[in-house]
């Protein structure tokens, strides 16, 4: 996990994005389907309510870094989702890292070479936290030594597209991946 010093940094560029806005999300499947526009199969057509579960997902990741653990659960359930299905692959990972730091840079107002590093690094552990959930794809399920790669044998997650939600919204639903604060 990276330190506070890093965490601050990240949370300060997403300052100025008010909670529910998909604007970050938005600048975001832009770069990505102007950087990898083969990826761009892999979603509805109708983009906006993928902005906003993502929007909504990264936003509440950023807010809750203060607890690891959970935020690392939460990304590893995402993690296996994304992979089962969606068939997100370990190379997409890159791409996407770089299309939401461009993103970033985009709409923050108070962007800055630190603040790139630091979401660098956070992305990093954010894909680390996604790849060992994707991994337990290739896990032998209980029952058989094979590896399956079908949903009926991985844990319980909410859809790949669930965001962690806002707090508010935590404190009235107690199976959402993050607490209230």
């Amino acid at each position: 996990m990276p330190d506070q010093e890093i965490v601050d940094l990240v949370r300060q560029s997403a300052v100025d994005i008010p909670q529910g806005s998909a604007r970050l999300a938005k600048c975001f499947y832009d770069n990505l389907f102007t950087m990898v526009p083969e990826v761009r199969a892999m979603f509805s057509d109708d983009i906006k309510p993928q902005q906003q579960r993502m929007a909504d997902a990264l936003l509440a990741v950023v807010q809750h870094l203060d607890d690891p653990g959970e935020v690392a659960d939460y990304l590893q359930r995402l993690g296996l989702q994304h992979r089962l299905e969606l068939g997100v692959a370990p190379e997409h990972y890159p791409h996407v890292g770089r299309a939401l730091v461009r993103a970033v840079s985009e709409i923050s107002p108070t962007w800055s070479s630190s603040m790139s590093s630091a979401w660098v690094l956070v992305y990093q552990w954010i894909t680390a936290n996604m790849l060992a959930g994707a991994e337990q794809a290739n896990a032998p399920s209980p029952n058989s030594s094979a590896p399956s790669a079908s949903p009926n044998h991985a844990p319980p997650a909410p859809s790949p597209y669930s965001a962690p939600p806002s707090p508010s919204r935590a404190a009235s639903n107690p199976s959402t991946p993050f607490r209230a604060r």
